[in-house]
């Protein structure tokens, strides 16, 4: 910077920093807080005493585990093999989100874990998340992130550019080298859908696998496979080999009433400091939660943003209006966040059903489902993406009508027409595009707004010539 400018603006500085009012008095900087004083300042007291306690990932004490006595019973014994130096069965744990699968398992594991080490034995729990992953390519190179994490060691082979076979094989590797026995827990595994081989999901091909990776000496130690999915119908799915070699073991994980609601929220009381809930906060919030179909983890993330309003307002207490406006806030963008948990084939479809709406006619305020179709097509074809049939997409997005992002009504095209599917969006469709091209497949589709905008008014100008 020039001398004269940074004399100028020292000047100028100083000139704010003070100057006497009519009685004298110095006013300005003295008056305001550096950001530093800001960042320094100890005068504000979060209405958390540990907040991680009511973190959605958070391991809790089993204790705290609340109204799922016969699933933590069922799991336990499933497992308790392991100690003994027996491999145990695979599992499925199915039932509706925040149900307390993920909890159940994670808990039961941590307590292995713990078990093993003092027996000088190392039991390995090797986790992935597979809302986010695309392929079965994708998913061994997440496992093998995850052991190599665990264990200290390095990935050794890159992301693209091997095949899937020497991924298995260094995952295998890496899990004879430091684990004497391992359980795979594969999490929403029924959005692992992939490109189709024949008919066959890329999870019914990665059971498969991993549930025969110690019969085939591929993995030296004990191997089970756990399985959590919301889909009671998951199995219908997978190949009969897969089947075959997974053949899991039950359990079921029923949604939480009310009374066991409140029961968890109590249980995690002392996230927060003692007198800093008001008396109606826990029932209010167990309320809302009760109402989203007994999900405890929006409870807890209701619980936990109520606390984060107060604290951003300054108050020590939650109250029930930091309760109401935080719910309010969640329901505004539930619609959006439903989208997140889609697999690829049903966001390509809600997709292109909004395309057509966000490009038509202002007038054209619905949907017909020929024209949809038809630029899912397009746009399956740009990714390179499975096609599926026209009767799949139309199921596809009658099935988002239960998510309350779409309206469907059957219409006729008059006499020897045919019947056809109408959808009409009850929200905003480009929010929920914008929302889709987040899962960076899509990226290059919505790179081409000309193209798909020229795709979409030659289909609705073609179906209303037929």
């Amino acid at each position: 910077m020039r001398g004269s400018d940074q004399e100028g603006m020292d000047q100028s500085l100083r000139g704010r920093e003070k100057h006497p009012d009519q009685d004298g008095e110095t006013i300005g900087a003295e008056s305001k807080q550096s950001i530093r004083e800001m960042l320094d300042e100890d005068e504000m007291v979060s209405v958390f005493a540990d907040r991680d306690l009511v973190e959605p990932n958070t391991i809790i004490d089993e204790e705290r585990i609340v109204g799922r006595d016969d699933q933590l019973d069922s799991v336990v014994s499933y497992l308790k093999p392991t100690l003994h130096g027996n491999r145990p069965p695979n599992m499925l744990l199915y039932g509706p989100a925040g149900t307390g699968k993920s909890l159940i398992i994670g808990a039961v594991t941590q307590q292995i874990i713990d078990l093993c080490h003092s027996k000088g034995k190392c039991f390995g729990v090797v986790s992935i998340n597979c809302q986010p992953i695309n392929t079965l390519d994708q998913a061994v190179y997440e496992l093998i992130q995850t052991v190599a994490t665990d264990v200290d060691a390095e990935v050794g082979v890159p992301e693209t550019g091997v095949s899937t076979k020497r991924k298995y094989r260094r995952l295998y590797h890496l899990v004879n080298e430091h684990y004497d026995s391992v359980i795979f827990i594969l999490d929403e595994i029924d959005l692992l859908s992939g490109r189709r081989v024949i008919d066959e999901p890329a999870y019914s091909r990665l059971l498969y696998q991993l549930s025969r990776a110690s019969t085939t000496n591929a993995i030296e130690g004990r191997v089970s496979v756990a399985a959590l999915t919301n889909d009671p119908k998951f199995m219908e799915d997978i190949d009969g080999r897969a089947e075959s070699s997974f053949n899991p073991r039950d359990v079921y994980f029923p949604d939480y009433d009310a009374t066991q609601l409140r029961e968890i929220l109590d249980n995690r009381r002392d996230a927060f400091r003692q007198d800093a809930l008001e008396d109606d906060v826990i029932p209010l919030v167990a309320a809302f939660a009760a109402q989203s179909h007994g999900d405890a983890r929006k409870a807890i993330d209701l619980f936990r943003g109520a606390g984060d309003l107060a604290d951003e307002r300054g108050d020590d207490r939650v109250t029930e209006a930091h309760v109401r406006k935080s719910q309010e806030e969640i329901d505004k963008d539930r619609s959006l966040k439903l989208v997140d948990g889609l697999t690829t084939q049903k966001k390509i479809s809600l997709y292109a059903t909004a395309a057509v709406t966000r490009y038509s006619d202002p007038s054209q305020c619905s949907v017909p489902s020929p024209v949809g179709f038809s630029v899912y097509r397009w746009i399956t074809d740009e990714l390179d993406a499975d096609q599926m049939t026209r009767e799949t997409y139309v199921k596809y997005v009658k099935e988002l009508s239960t998510y309350g992002l779409v309206s469907t009504a059957r219409k006729s095209r008059g006499r020897g027409g045919g019947m056809y599917m109408e959808f009409t969006f009850t929200g905003d469709p480009v929010a929920i595009m914008e929302r889709i091209v987040e899962d960076t497949r899509l990226e290059t589709v919505a790179e081409q707004e000309e193209l798909l905008q020229t795709i979409v008014d030659a289909q609705l100008q073609e179906f209303h010539t037929k």
